[in-house]
């Protein structure tokens, strides 16, 4: 017999004694009757089954608690060792993405749509790729808000990569560093001719400051490809700003601080759907760009709002880094 049954047994003795003694007393000082006396004795019986009943269920409780603890434990050590095996995979596809050379050239029309709401923001990508010789895989950071550690998945943004005009496909696997999206896209076939290509993504709330505030800013680094000479696997970059019209508004404002590039004044859309800023970098060379963008805020609720775009320099807002990999 066990410890734990041993002890359950002692103390169901124990209290059968106590209970037993106790009646036996109180009904021979009372001088209750046999039928009442049967009564308390029957009352005696039931309490010490009920005890013995409820300690050896504690005890399975118990036990089994200690054995689904036991479990969670080895299910626990097994997942870890299963995400440190994933870890290594990732680094290591990482790792052979950032050591690739210079083996293509492309061109890259980024257009950022910022919405009237929240779920209007939007960021497409078409690049125009010409493989040197053969184009299998790539990587790239989606711009997405700046939320510290919590994780983007691929399906929250909406993410779509597609060929234009080639037949193929294009299967997007998120990969992670610091939690910051990642995602490693892998083309069936490989490429050897010049082909089209669009990303699109729906990144909810990017663009909530500038809304609420007038202001906001975007960094985007064209990041090196390793072996490249110092060059750029870009050879030509157009930004497009798509913001949301409104009557008796100024016009937006976008400018890049380091000035690179050419900007195009403001322009209404057809139909006055929008306003659009173009910028254009038509010799990028790995930099890192710095857009300051503004425009009227959101009436608040006391009826006010500002005449005019204002971005004071002390309240940048790095809302999001995309580091381009090829």
């Amino acid at each position: 017999m066990t410890k734990p049954r041993r002890t359950i047994l002692r103390a169901f003795l124990n209290y059968t004694v106590a209970v037993v003694g106790s009646a036996a007393g109180v009904a021979q000082l009372a001088g209750f009757s046999g039928g009442v006396g049967r009564w308390i004795l029957t009352a005696v019986a039931v309490s010490c089954l009920l005890f013995l009943v409820v300690r050896f269920t504690l005890l399975y409780y118990v036990r089994r608690d200690e054995q689904l603890q036991a479990e969670a434990d080895k299910a626990n050590q097994r997942a870890a060792a299963i995400e440190v095996g994933h870890q290594r995979y990732v680094n290591a596809i990482d790792r052979i993405i950032d050591q690739e050379g210079l083996i293509y050239r492309e061109s890259l029309v980024l257009t950022v749509t910022i919405g009237a709401d929240d779920a209007g923001d939007k960021i497409e990508e078409c690049r125009t790729t010409t493989p040197g010789p053969r184009v299998t895989q790539r990587a790239i950071r989606p711009i997405v808000s700046d939320d510290g550690d919590r994780f983007v998945r691929l399906e929250e943004i909406e993410f779509e990569a597609n060929l234009t005009g080639s037949a193929g496909s294009i299967t997007a696997l998120p990969l992670t560093r610091n939690h910051q999206p990642r995602v490693w896209l892998v083309f069936d076939p490989g490429l050897t001719a010049p082909f089209d290509w669009v990303v699109t993504y729906r990144p909810a709330g990017l663009w909530a400051p500038l809304r609420r505030h007038g202001f906001d800013h975007l960094v985007w680094t064209d990041r090196l490809p390793a072996d490249s000479n110092g060059g750029s696997v870009l050879s030509d970059l157009l930004v497009k700003f798509v913001f949301p019209y409104a009557d008796g508004k100024p016009p937006p404002v976008v400018t890049e601080l380091r000035s690179f590039g050419e900007f195009q004044q403001a322009r209404p859309l057809d139909g006055k759907s929008g306003w659009l800023v173009e910028w254009r970098d038509r010799e990028p060379a790995g930099r890192r760009y710095e857009w300051r963008l503004a425009q009227t805020p959101r009436i608040d609720g006391s009826g006010a709002a500002t005449a005019m775009p204002a971005v004071p320099a002390q309240r940048r807002r790095f809302w999001s880094r995309l580091i381009r990999n090829r």
